[in-house]
């Protein structure tokens, strides 16, 4: 018998049969049903035989007057299930104001693990997963598209976006002229019936989405690697700076101000930074 709290439930992507059997549970015996959108959330729910719920809708706009509600209906001894359209709550989708304000009440949240978009492109994208960074939607405004980019230059972790796809072609032309070089995945419509996933050279990616208008019809995850460094190349002019910087700083500080202005290893900077100063 389920426990009286806030479950926090994710629903499919796409593919409805991706419901598991633990958030099938939940929906079936919750008191009551807090979604982003109840009238899309009612198709999963017909499907499922979770028939006449009582549901509130939660979203950005309201979640902190629907938290006093949900505080009071567990309170109560309820069941109460957090649901967005698709994924896992509070994921780039409501949730955040309705958990802290549970969790400032003392009203026990219980996660239950499923789908989420970002774990799923991840997965699939054929780039390193052991350290990467989700940053939600690309910004809307071009300054802040480009400066975001530029952020990822010298960076040693996987970075991934969701984009709409009214700006894909938009978003990857920026990509691609600021990070050339880096492996990209882009994965769209996951879960669904034309789910594909374009593993390709950031440079490429305009040309290759602009060759079939299919390409850019659904959801985008973006995932874009780090640029793949040759570990013997550091180029003269960075040779020249850390042998400026270590005639007059310690070589550990040289070599830090180095390491965060070109994304290069500290030890390897070490290692050189010795040498230089070995030979002033």
């Amino acid at each position: 018998m389920l426990e009286s709290a806030l479950y926090i439930v994710p629903t499919p992507i796409g593919n409805l049969d991706d419901i598991t059997l633990r958030a099938i549970e939940v929906l079936k015996n919750a008191t009551l049903i807090a979604a982003e959108d109840t009238r899309h959330s009612k198709i999963l729910l017909d499907k499922l035989g979770v028939l006449n719920p009582k549901m509130i809708s939660c979203h950005d706009h309201n979640e902190e007057q629907r938290a006093s509600i949900i505080i009071d209906e567990v309170n109560k001894g309820g069941i109460v299930a957090l649901i967005s359209d698709a994924g896992s709550p509070l994921i780039n989708d409501p949730g955040y104001k309705v958990v802290t304000l549970c969790s400032k009440a003392n009203v026990k949240v219980i996660p239950l693990p499923g789908p989420c978009a970002l774990i799923t492109a991840l997965e699939a994208s054929a780039l390193p997963t052991d350290k990467f960074m989700f940053n939600g939607f690309f910004p809307v405004k071009e300054k802040e598209l480009v400066e975001t980019i530029e952020s990822l230059k010298g960076v040693d972790y996987t970075a991934v976006f969701y984009e709409a796809p009214r700006r894909i072609l938009n978003t990857m032309e920026k990509v691609a002229q600021i990070l050339p070089e880096h492996d990209v995945t882009l994965c769209r419509e996951m879960t669904k019936t034309f789910e594909s996933f374009y593993r390709l050279k950031a440079k490429d990616a305009p040309a290759f989405l602009e060759a079939d208008p299919d390409r850019t019809k659904g959801e985008f995850v973006v995932a874009i690697g780090a640029l793949k460094e040759d570990q013997g190349a550091i180029s003269p002019q960075i040779v020249d700076a850390l042998k400026t910087l270590v005639q007059t700083t310690p070589v550990k500080v040289a070599c830090n101000v180095v390491a965060n202005l070109t994304g290069l290893k500290k030890n390897e900077l070490y290692n050189l930074a010795l040498e230089l100063k070995e030979k002033n």
